[in-house]
């Protein structure tokens, strides 16, 4: 079988742009004629032809951004996709939307959506495999992921919140408000776990740091119904948490309904209890749920520029962490005083 000729060896061969090649395709862009005519006759030569929808595109916009995101059902993954979309088509760009339901789905999809000539490849919610990543570098296609950071065994580029950072800031928290008996709910128990490892591994440094061990655990997938499973474990063990982190806000809301609506269970009276993400809901009654925060205008904000410079500069690395906070509402207590 024969390998599929690209617009990137066209334009390899010729010493010109990728974008060059495309435009070479339309009719009504602006090129020089010697460079269209070098261009066709090189394509006729090897057989290649530019997809339709690549051809439309390049008419209207100078740069196309694929978009990879898994589950946009997720509250936080959503947020994050509007704001993407809306800061992208601000600044010109045309962003290219495809949902996958894990990272393998992603991995076979990659030949068809660099078809369509993007300028660079953007992944949220996914941890994308590394021959995903080295098929878009061959490609000349930069990517950069969002809001995951740092995995171990990928060169890769990202931007994201400081998930370690906030798993650990919630164990401090716990402790420093009294609980010593403490249980966690973790994202772990879905496909691509997403940032749930960091957040977990930070959770479990800060429990360290202040040398109490967790005494509980439950593998949970970001919904509100394993928060509610979660709950039914919890509550219904030997001996109870006094105090709970759960991997995302959506799991902690269903800790709290199903610990109080099955067991009377309610926080901060019986345990305490905070989640994470700071999610629009998570601050409405009946939960005013203590959380950790993330930022995420300037999680997308550093994202669009980096996507900005690597279309410029495809070789640039690029490493942001963005800081989160944690927000005190009812479901915890004060502090203890020192």
């Amino acid at each position: 079988m024969t390998q599929k000729v690209t617009a990137l060896e066209i334009a390899t061969r010729l010493d010109v742009s990728r974008s060059t090649v495309s435009r070479a395709f339309d009719p009504m862009s602006r090129i020089s004629p010697d460079v269209r005519r070098r261009i066709l006759k090189l394509a006729h030569e090897l057989g290649y032809r530019p997809t339709t929808a690549a051809r439309l595109m390049m008419r209207d916009y100078p740069h196309v951004i694929a978009v990879i995101v898994r589950d946009v059902t997720n509250p936080v993954r959503a947020g994050i996709m509007s704001r993407l979309i809306r800061e992208l088509e601000r600044g010109g760009t045309l962003p290219l939307v495809f949902q996958v339901p894990n990272a393998r789905s992603a991995s076979a999809r990659i030949e068809a959506i660099l078809s369509h000539l993007p300028s660079a490849v953007v992944m949220t919610g996914f941890v994308p495999t590394s021959s995903m990543l080295t098929l878009c570098s061959q490609r000349g296609t930069p990517t950069l992921i969002l809001n995951r950071g740092g995995i171990k065994g990928l060169a890769a580029n990202y931007v994201t919140s400081d998930h370690f950072s906030g798993g650990r800031m919630a164990a401090a928290e716990l402790v420093a408000r009294g609980a010593r008996k403490i249980g966690f709910v973790s994202g772990q128990g879905g496909n691509d776990p997403d940032a749930s490892a960091e957040r977990l591994s930070g959770f479990l440094a800060g429990l360290e740091q202040a040398g109490v061990v967790a005494m509980a655990a439950y593998d949970g997938d970001h919904t509100y119904d394993a928060g509610r499973r979660a709950a039914r474990e919890f509550c219904t063990a030997r001996t109870r948490p006094d105090g709970v982190f759960c991997g995302n806000d959506l799991m902690a809301m269903g800790f709290k309904d199903t610990a109080e609506e099955e067991f009377g269970l309610t926080a901060p009276s019986n345990y305490q209890l905070v989640g994470y993400d700071n999610i629009e809901t998570a601050g409405y009654r009946p939960y005013r749920l203590s959380t950790v925060a993330q930022d995420m205008a300037a999680v997308i904000a550093a994202a669009v520029r980096g996507i900005n410079e690597l279309v410029e500069k495809p070789e640039k690395s690029i490493r942001v962490t963005v800081p989160v906070k944690f927000i005190a509402r009812t479901t915890t207590t004060e502090r203890v005083p020192e």
